[in-house]
């Protein structure tokens, strides 16, 4: 498929994306980390573990942890992951049968905060119907004001409208970028990520999501030699 068809997929998913909440924040009962690892084994298919920690809210007591192992058949391109990760991130939102429970998941990737408004965060939402949230490290678009003070959060804006906020998480860490996925707002993405923060540069859901894909990815790589 070429590049431009790829665009225009992500154009006609971003239309379906509900800048709104599905619940409040005394609503939601549970948080969900989702990360990936990559494993390129000595040169073959490259594989992509997805992991996924269900956290209660707002204690965030881990409640249970999944993982997936999958082919990956598509090249890593910026701005085009949901084509490369989604898929494998959605088989591990099925393991924890998330959807049966008041959730929002975080996710490890972009969501409105994305050239065509539609990142890897919007694809798991629309696929599943949950809301989500992405966080990313670095800016992929968008103009913002520095946060200078530990816990500051300034609005991200693109094209005009206010696409997420950048947060200060920790004294000495760079900022992160958070934005809705779909099924949720902007002020609420950013409310639950504070809520989930326990002084480091992640929030907890996703740290414990990171983790446990590199644990599996460094058995993977044990077991194959």
């Amino acid at each position: 498929m070429s590049i431009e068809k790829l665009k225009d997929e992500q154009i006609s998913l971003a239309k379906r994306i509900q800048i709104k909440n599905k619940m409040s924040f005394d609503e939601v009962e549970f948080v969900v980390g989702v990360d990936q690892a990559f494993d390129d084994f000595k040169g073959k298919e490259t594989r992509v573990i997805s992991a996924a920690v269900l956290m209660s809210f707002p204690e965030l007591h881990v409640v249970e942890s999944k993982s997936v192992i999958e082919k990956v058949d598509f090249p890593y391109i910026p701005g085009f992951l949901m084509f490369r990760e989604g898929k494998s991130a959605i088989r591990v939102l099925k393991e924890i049968t998330v959807s049966e429970r008041k959730a929002v998941v975080l996710v490890d990737g972009s969501g409105i905060a994305h050239p065509r408004r539609c990142g890897l965060a919007s694809y798991i939402a629309i696929k599943t119907g949950l809301p989500t949230i992405g966080i990313t490290k670095h800016r992929l678009v968008g103009n913002y004001e520095e946060p200078k003070k530990m816990g500051e959060a300034k609005p991200l804006f693109f094209e005009g409208e206010k696409v997420g906020y950048v947060l200060k998480p920790c004294k000495r860490c760079n900022p992160i970028f958070i934005s809705p996925g779909s099924y949720i707002t902007p002020e609420l993405s950013l409310e639950i990520v504070k809520a989930c923060m326990k002084g480091f540069k992640l929030p907890e859901p996703i740290r414990f999501a990171d983790k446990l894909a590199r644990e599996r990815k460094k058995i993977l790589r044990d077991l194959n030699g």
